[in-house]
């Protein structure tokens, strides 16, 4: 009885598992499969997965897709120039596959006699011309090892998503060219290449560029990293078959949802297999296997300060002129069909843009933000020699001096420069604000950045309190505010904070120090 009682207990565990877990793999499959793409620039997918080209041009295991119309007509661009953008790499399409190591293993006898290995790496390299700078990312490595009596190792490394590279600040003449490579080898180095290509990511991610933006002061060290997974990518399979497959746009041509897909195909010896909770796993071989990787820029930011990017609709207005917190204006051509925009920095979408931001951005946060591994910009400028002797030349403003041009600015805020002050003051004060914002902007910060940074600078540094009134008269100061809504002068009844970083004093508050 006690037995019977156990077969029909296991008999009905082995028919009512399964089923959950198959109706969610069949689901979940289903779902991804008719995931939309915005191929066409649409606000909604016009393109599935299943609807994706197969992809390869004379190659075998990889296969590029240009979800990006090429339109190089002086009516199509879009202005993009001055902002900041980024690219990720998105796993969008796996296959529901899954590795199958009991196929791929080899009995001890036939690795005594012949030790078997091999290889699979798929990477992308996205180079950009100004800024000229250039991404490798490995994106699938799969390895078999079985050599004489070591025994056998699998590894297996996918890139699910990468979002960590920082942005670039765009111009008129930025291009990007990206590079699919596939690497087939049935023999590798003595470690396989996925267990070196996590040591090396582990290895370089210490030695990351310090900092979400490209700068001039971590190109170097983002080349150097680029140039490291290279090196590595291309030495790692001794004997291998190598295909490259290549698409380039113009960033002016860049739209919402412009992307790149990468397709990736798994060589017959790498075994695989559908996954199903259910029954035998359906193999599956050949042309069949693919995962699809999308490259594409992110919707281009105003500001490394802030989260606005332009991409923001705002209220619908009447008629074909945008509202001025619609920030689509800013990239959008001026001929349009059925929306004008107003690209540059006269816009009333650009000024709602910075006017907002001045709500949003306080000295402390520009000033501790990071250019480079170790250094904000409140230490890069201070390591510059002409700082601190303009920086004295300010200090010494006679009180009385400072005290006449606040009675100026209290009945008019945009009075001329204060007769009792010397021109000397005054283009000392114009060249300490000419010499940071050309510093910073050489640095890679855009030119609202920049005059942020200028900002930061005069209303955040104790040492410079007493010269935020000559900033306001002095002419390339003032010019350099980011808008109407920002001014280098205190609040009434604000205090200088004794806190200090650095050597340096900074303002408790400021008039624009965000809530």
């Amino acid at each position: 009885m006690k037995r019977r009682l156990f077969v029909t207990s296991a008999i009905l565990a082995l028919f009512a598992l399964p089923v959950p877990a198959t109706a969610a793999g069949q689901a979940a499959q289903e779902e991804q499969t008719k995931k939309p793409f915005h191929c066409g620039g649409a606000d909604e997918g016009d393109t599935t997965l299943m609807d994706i080209p197969d992809g390869r041009r004379l190659s075998e295991v990889i296969g590029v897709h240009e979800c990006w119309r090429a339109k190089v007509e002086n009516k199509n661009f879009y202005h993009l120039n001055d902002l900041y953008g980024r690219w990720v790499i998105e796993l969008v399409d796996d296959g529901g596959y899954v590795r199958d190591y009991k196929r791929e293993r080899h009995s001890a006898l036939s690795r005594f006699f012949m030790g078997r290995s091999r290889g699979v790496v798929m990477s992308v390299r996205i180079q950009m011309r100004d800024p000229d700078i250039e991404f490798n990312v490995p994106l699938v490595a799969i390895d078999y090892n079985g050599r004489g009596r070591q025994g056998e190792a699998f590894v297996t490394t996918l890139t699910g998503s990468d979002m960590a590279l920082p942005d670039v600040r765009l111009t008129a003449n930025s291009s990007v060219t990206i590079d699919a490579t596939g690497r087939v080898a049935d023999e590798v180095d003595i470690q396989p290449t996925g267990i070196v290509l996590s040591t090396l990511r582990d290895t370089l991610a210490v030695a990351a560029p310090g900092g979400s933006l490209l700068t001039a002061i971590n190109r170097e060290q983002v080349q150097r990293v680029s140039s490291a997974y290279d090196v590595a990518l291309s030495h790692l399979l001794s004997t291998s078959i190598v295909e490259t497959v290549s698409a380039g746009r113009l960033m002016s041509e860049w739209y919402p949802g412009a992307s790149i897909m990468v397709i990736v195909y798994l060589p017959e010896k790498i075994r695989t297999a559908r996954w199903e909770a259910a029954g035998p796993l359906e193999t599956r071989s050949g042309s069949n296997r693919r995962m699809v990787f999308r490259i594409s820029m992110t919707c281009p930011r105003v500001s490394v300060f802030d989260v606005m990017n332009a991409c923001q609709g705002g209220q619908e207005g009447k008629g074909k002129i945008p509202a001025a917190d619609n920030m689509k204006a800013l990239i959008y051509r001026t001929d349009f069909e059925g929306f004008h925009g107003r690209p540059g920095f006269q816009s009333e979408q650009y000024k709602y843009a910075v006017d907002r931001l001045a709500e949003r951005v306080s000295p402390s946060q520009v000033l501790n933000f990071r250019l480079g591994v170790g250094k904000n910009v409140r230490q890069y400028l201070s390591e510059q020699d002409w700082f601190l002797a303009l920086s004295k030349q300010l200090i010494l403003v006679k009180d009385g001096e400072v005290r006449q041009a606040e009675q100026a600015f209290a009945s008019d805020k945009n009075a001329p420069p204060s007769t009792s002050q010397t021109d000397d003051k005054v283009r000392a004060a114009d060249q300490f604000c000419a010499a940071i914002f050309d510093r910073l902007y050489a640095a890679g910060l855009s030119r609202l950045d920049s005059q942020i940074g200028l900002w930061a600078v005069a209303t955040g540094i104790g040492d410079l309190a007493t010269c935020r009134s000559l900033f306001q008269q002095a002419p390339v100061c003032r010019d350099n505010l980011p808008g109407s809504a920002w001014t280098y002068l205190p609040n009434a009844g604000s205090s200088v904070a004794d806190s200090s970083q650095d050597g340096m004093t900074t303002m408790a508050s400021s008039s624009n120090e965000g809530a």
